[in-house]
């Protein structure tokens, strides 16, 4: 008898594999047989405790749309970063790595519809990452590991009062766990070992010191192969990491109404490129087959952007590559889809700044202190959070998936650093009538990153001088920012009764920019640009919230949020002065929402419907009379809902669920817009063009456990989670759509009396084919998708002590 029934490639599986995922659902279905079986417990969910609002709340009693996952719920999960997140928290989109960078530590995040993919480092994230609520200024290096973690916070919608610059997606904050006060040391091991080489140590350990100290020290390392072949090379694989760290915090308390947290980080990791795959090479328009991409139809055809004379050893049958209309059947010799695998390894050779050929290793180093002081005064309590940061990096791309050199970019360096301090007083009064936040905040930082191109193929640099500028061979761009933001915030929660609760903030903050560009081209002199913008926003929020009943609240709010401005990037044609340059953009964003538990809290259940006016929006795209720079060309309404529930089917066996669905619709466009390199792949960006982000994310997670006469427990899980399609980029591509995707996990822990565990674990255990992203390169013609891990098992241990 047939229960249910999936078509399973068209979420991203195939071979077979619908069976698999019947057995599973058929063993849930059992699972939640003897869950009606039995009675049911009288509370759901541990409480967890959050501060989205800058105050300790019960996550229940917090009117806006954040979702929180404690320490336990990630390692559950066996949640190693950030990234793995994404699709489990509802209109969450976090992608680690992507081809437009070649490193998979360059994080990609949407809340809502709102991100950003650019890594370079003039381009501010629209989602704000915060560890123990410093601001991370860089998307680079912003995929965090998860070690030793008290909880995740995810915040969506703006956060543009209490969280401030860049925050117009949405917030993610990370907090780790602090020392505890105590008699005895206590702390935690754990082993992990795997599929493709994978191993993971980590340790922590609670040191008291005296009766209001304590010292906390935690260390990880974890590495694992990667999974898509480096064909020219003998044994790379892409996809792999080596990441180790360390964390040490120490926190006393001088006084009863005192305390102060010192915490340090430093984190290094050294992976292989990304597993980027080619989709199609030297052609990307569907309706033309000849080749494409001002590098590739170089390569090919020997003639340059102004018609220089063919370069025989270029390619030796350069002539033939130009007039073979079925391009993509070209020889190897030349560059084009004869070159493609099926996605089963890429051709790709990486070479150092002088071209000469390399076993790419992509690198970061990033480090921290922080220093957080706490005082409790008669009108509040009031915090003080100093911290600097720093961010070391190299990393490598091939833009063109072949051993010839056609189009590749070396980030060497690139490097960023950061200082912040933020003052908050918490406090309230008239018995309760009345809540604050009022607060200052200083951001500055100071970074660098220089991209060698080069581009096109096996050019002696004699020959390249005498055709320079009309040859860009290789370049070398510097961009230099320093940056500056203050901002004073503050907000006020009126309490007329037990029951209602109205607040209002406001936060304004004056940012500063500087930018300078340095550009040095295979002949002629070096080039320099720079450019200044300051900018003043005010950015408002109102929420209103009415307890329905002790486990019931309702809530309306309005919030706004905004990203800076800029200056432009990258300048294939020579540096343009003065620099182009975009204007911040902005949302408005209203939202109903409902958090509420039902039958003893047996269930909980939270649901939030959205609609932002998202304007002035950043694209990277050409409009009439400009080259392709980024420009504020378009606004857009997003509408969409996010539904969380926590359900205790019985005191064994817990059910969640999320659904998340974004609905975006361009409503105004700038007149004559295009995106693309050549007119046979420029595609031109309507009203009718999907901006990137999926339009529906949903997870379920199945929990099961079963106590042992020894007094251990046996505790089985299963997590289920679905994207749908990604139209990539506003321009929209058909080739760089990612296709919808499901992925199942799987773990059975053993948890032992005497402070063992013991797990038995899978990662995309139905071994779903599918890719995280998908994006092109007009100039060098080429389309390629980031292929995600295949499945992979793994068994960990894990010893608690002191608890």
């Amino acid at each position: 008898m047939t229960l249910f029934q999936i078509d399973w490639p068209v979420l991203g599986g195939g071979r077979g594999q619908s069976q698999t995922l019947a057995g599973l659902l058929l063993v849930a279905a059992g699972l939640a047989g003897e869950a009606r079986a039995q009675s049911w417990p009288r509370s759901a969910v541990d409480e967890i405790v959050v501060t989205a609002r800058k105050r300790e709340e019960r996550l229940q009693q917090t009117p806006v749309a954040v979702t929180a996952l404690g320490g336990e719920a990630l390692e559950q999960r066996a949640v190693s970063d950030l990234a793995d997140l994404s699709a489990t928290v509802p209109n969450l989109a976090l992608r680690a790595g992507g081809g437009a960078s070649g490193a998979g530590f360059t994080p990609a995040i949407a809340i809502r519809g709102i991100g950003q993919v650019d890594f370079t480092i003039n381009t501010d994230p629209a989602v704000g990452v915060y560890l123990d609520e410093v601001y991370l200024g860089r998307s680079l290096g912003a995929a965090l590991d998860l070690v030793d973690i008290e909880r995740v916070e995810v915040l969506r919608g703006p956060q543009g009062t209490l969280f401030g610059r860049n925050t117009i997606g949405g917030a993610v904050s990370v907090i780790a766990r602090a020392p505890a006060f105590g008699e005895r040391p206590s702390g935690r091991l754990s082993l992990a070992v795997g599929e493709r080489a994978f191993a993971k140590a980590q340790a922590s350990v609670n040191l008291p010191l005296a009766d209001r100290a304590a010292l906390r020290l935690s260390a990880f390392h974890r590495r694992r192969d990667g999974y898509v072949d480096a064909l020219q090379y003998r044994d790379l694989k892409l996809g792999g990491e080596e990441v180790w760290g360390l964390r040490a915090a120490l926190r006393f308390e001088p006084a009863r109404n005192a305390r102060f947290d010192l915490t340090a980080d430093l984190t290094e990791r050294r992976d292989p490129p990304a597993p980027v795959v080619a989709l199609r090479l030297g052609g990307l328009s569907d309706s033309s087959p000849a080749p494409t991409g001002a590098n590739a139809t170089f390569f090919n055809s020997g003639r340059g952007p102004v018609g220089i004379a063919r370069v025989p050893f270029i390619s030796p049958d350069a002539p033939r590559c130009a007039l073979d209309v079925q391009f993509r059947a070209a020889s190897r010799t030349c560059y084009g889809d004869a070159w493609l695998t099926d996605g089963r390894g890429s051709h790709s050779v990486w070479t150092d700044r002088a071209g000469a050929p390399i076993t790419p290793s992509n690198t970061l180093r990033t480090s921290g202190q922080s220093l957080t002081g706490r005082w409790e005064s008669p009108v509040g309590r009031l915090k003080l959070i100093s911290s600097h940061r720093q961010f070391s990096s190299t990393f490598y791309n091939d833009f063109d998936f072949t051993p010839h050199v056609v189009f590749h970019n070396n980030n060497a360096p690139y490097k960023q650093e950061q200082w912040s301090h933020e003052i908050q007083l918490v406090g309230g009064g008239w018995n309760g009538a009345v809540d604050y936040v009022i607060g200052g905040y200083l951001f500055e930082e100071r970074g660098a990153e220089y991209v060698d191109q080069l581009t096109p193929g096996d050019v002696p640099v004699a020959l390249a001088n005498a055709l320079a500028p009309a040859l860009p061979y290789f370049q070398t761009t510097g961009r230099i920012i320093d940056n500056r933001s203050t901002a004073i915030f503050g907000q006020l929660t009126l309490n007329p009764t037990a029951r209602l609760h109205l607040t209002g903030g406001l936060r304004w903050t004056d940012e500063a920019k500087d930018y300078r560009v340095e550009q040095v081209r295979a002949a002629g002199p070096p080039q320099r640009a720079a450019g200044s913008q300051r900018s003043r926003i005010w950015t408002p929020s109102v929420n209103l919230a009415y307890e329905l009943t002790p486990d019931s609240l309702v809530y309306v709010s309005y919030a706004e949020g905004y990203r800076a401005g800029g200056f432009a990037s990258r300048f294939p044609g020579g540096l343009p002065t003065p620099l182009p340059t975009y204007d911040p953009e902005f949302v408005a964003a209203y939202e109903l929402g409902l958090k509420s538990a039902w039958f003893g809290r047996r269930l909980v259940l939270n649901l939030a419907a959205f609609r932002s006016d998202y304007d002035d929006i950043q694209v990277s795209a050409a409009v009439p009379n400009l080259p392709g720079f980024t420009l504020n060309l378009a606004s857009a309404e997003i509408t969409g809902f996010e539904a969380e529930a926590r359900l205790q089917l019985s005191e064994r066996l817990k059910l969640e669920v999320s659904v998340g669905r974004t609905a975006k619709q361009l409503t105004e466009v700038a007149p004559g817009t295009t995106s693309g390199g050549g007119t046979n792949v420029a595609v031109p960006i309507t009203s009718r063009s999907r901006l990137p982000g999926p339009d529906w994310q949903a997870s379920a997670a199945l929990g099961y456990e079963r106590p042992l006469a020894n007094g251990g427990r046996l505790r089985s899980r299963l997590d289920v989670r679905y994207e749908s399609e990604d139209a990539g980029a506003v321009a929209n591509y058909p080739i760089s759509v990612r296709e919808p995707y499901a992925v199942a996990d799987a773990s059975l822990t053993l948890v032992a009396p005497d402070g063992w565990d013991f797990s038995l674990g899978a990662r995309n255990i139905l071994d779903a084919r599918y890719f995280t992203a998908k994006a092109l390169s007009p100039a060098a013609g080429s389309a390629y998708g980031v292929l995600a891990r295949p499945r992979e098992l793994f068994v960990a241990a894990s010893r608690s002590f002191g608890q």
